[in-house]
């Protein structure tokens, strides 16, 4: 009988005075594709990161083919056929394709000199292998994300890795571009390659993988069949409870004058004569495929970005924002999709980050005893699982990083909230939890213009659905509308036959 593939055996691993995996052992048999998933925090990355060698456990060890082995780096994990594409893209922006598949590795001649033709032949073997139509001497701030992020898969392979561990590598892919990595990971299985897939995405688990780990708290909870288990049996296994059904938001009032109105906003190269109107307590989604103008929409609202003509008003009055704080004044406020480059100031506390955008939009950055009193009180409702608001957000995962980029914004109590792609990277029971928050928030009056790549969750929270393409408004929905009619104006270009 062929030997385990990797086996995690009664693995620990702590963080000061937060366990992030505790007693964990399973499995994963040889040329299969393997899914671990839990909540955020549920220690699927940390495990992922001993895996890689970048993480040592503090108890336990891992078997690779039936061989304890302790890995000291990533180098040695590497040298052993291991291959890690984390979730943030990690690439080296200003050097080449080729330059960043042997990044750390390069390969030399005896007296040191690089071999670069042969890295350039080894790419671009390796580039036609996965399918991608882009050049070894293509610099990587020129690539699509799709395409830096199968760039990472293609560094992981470019040694023979024979198992592959993924870590939400499709949460800036279109759907196009998810079924071409898909199609790749699938080649390599066959041909011999173990995948190890980590995703919040149970559709994408349930689609690729053969069996399902489930991580809770730390701890290993059991490992599934996908034959024999449901999407709910795996999310009761992820919560530990059932998820309540999602409270119904509030319908806006018949004539009342819109809390947002944009006319004619147009900005170069991104937007075109977009006008819009968003009601006190209305959804509003947008929906679009990527680069239909759908980020610099709300970018342009929230002041990032600057129109070249139209007008904002709220509640009736003219809204010249020359920057996000002079938006927050007026009542609007951005939740950014980057939550790593722009939701978030890595260098400061929780309790800084939380109290920041109120101490900005006074106009000072003096942190006062009340604002360091409401961030304890925003970390306690919101759930952020975090031993002090002293620590920085890099030793939270990206569930709570993304509770702290949306708290600290609700705190100025919004009349608009801007939302991109607020459940990007989070786990089921997060993305339940926000999407109460902002029905919640509609009830209240809030009026909220969403935009997000997940169309089931635009379509389940929007009132009406705006579509997108080219910059422009091409259609409007109301609630009710299906998956099909939304693609069918996301992807028709005026003048097409549907």
């Amino acid at each position: 009988m062929e030997a385990d593939a990797v086996a995690f055996q009664q693995i620990d691993k702590s963080f000061g005075a937060v366990t992030a995996l505790k007693d964990v052992t399973f499995a994963v048999m040889p040329h299969e594709c393997h899914a671990i998933v839990g909540e955020n925090g549920a220690g699927k990355s940390t495990l992922l990161n001993i895996l890689a060698g970048s993480l040592r456990p503090d108890r336990g060890q891992l078997a690779l083919g039936g061989v304890p082995v302790a890995l000291t780096s990533p180098r040695d994990a590497l040298s052993r056929g291991i291959g890690l594409v984390h979730q943030e893209m990690l690439a080296f922006p200003n050097l080449t394709v080729a330059a960043n598949i042997f990044a750390g590795r390069e390969i030399r001649n005896r007296f040191g000199m690089l071999r670069e033709a042969d890295m350039h032949a080894r790419s671009r073997a390796l580039l036609e292998r996965m399918r991608l139509p882009i050049s070894p001497d293509a610099y990587v701030e020129t690539l699509r994300p799709a395409h830096r992020q199968l760039l990472q898969v293609a560094r992981a392979l470019a040694f023979d890795c024979r198992l592959l561990a993924l870590d939400e590598p499709t949460t800036s892919l279109t759907g196009a571009e998810t079924d071409h990595l898909f199609d790749i990971l699938e080649d390599l299985r066959r041909n011999g390659v173990t995948i190890l897939y980590v995703s919040h995405r149970l559709p994408e688990v349930f689609r690729l993988c053969h069996r399902i780990t489930v991580l809770r708290d730390g701890r290993f909870v059991d490992t599934f069949e996908r034959e024999s288990v449901s999407r709910d049996d795996i999310v009761r296994a992820m919560v530990g409870r059932s998820i309540p059904p999602r409270p119904p938001g509030q319908r806006p009032i018949a004539g009342e004058e819109p809390r947002l109105r944009v006319s004619n906003l147009s900005r170069r190269d991104s937007i075109e004569d977009v006008s819009l109107s968003v009601a006190r307590g209305e959804v509003v989604g947008v929906f679009g495929l990527v680069g239909s103008g759908r980020t610099e929409l709300l970018e342009t609202i929230a002041g990032i970005q600057q129109p070249d003509r139209g007008t904002i008003a709220v509640d009736g009055l003219p809204v010249r924002a020359r920057s996000p704080r002079a938006a927050a004044r007026a009542g609007v406020v951005l939740v950014p999709e980057d939550r790593q480059r722009e939701g978030l100031c890595f260098n400061l506390s929780l309790r800084h980050n939380l109290v920041l955008p109120a101490a900005a939009t006074r106009g000072t950055f003096l942190i006062r005893g009340s604002e360091l009193e409401e961030s304890d009180a925003l970390v306690r409702t919101w759930r952020i699982a975090a031993p002090s608001t002293a620590i920085t957000p890099d030793r939270l995962s990206g569930g709570n990083q993304q509770k702290i980029v949306v708290a600290k914004w609700l705190a100025l109590s919004p009349r608009v909230l801007l939302l991109d792609e607020p459940t990007k990277g989070v786990d089921v029971a997060a993305k339940y939890e926000i999407h109460g928050i902002v029905l919640e928030l509609a009830a209240r009056g809030t009026s909220v213009l969403l935009v997000s790549s997940d169309l089931p969750e635009v379509l389940t929270l929007s009132d009406r659905v705006l579509v997108m393409r080219e910059g422009r408004i091409r259609g409007e929905l109301a609630a009710g509308a299906d998956e099909e009619q939304v693609m069918r104006l996301a992807t028709t270009a005026p003048g097409e036959a549907a």
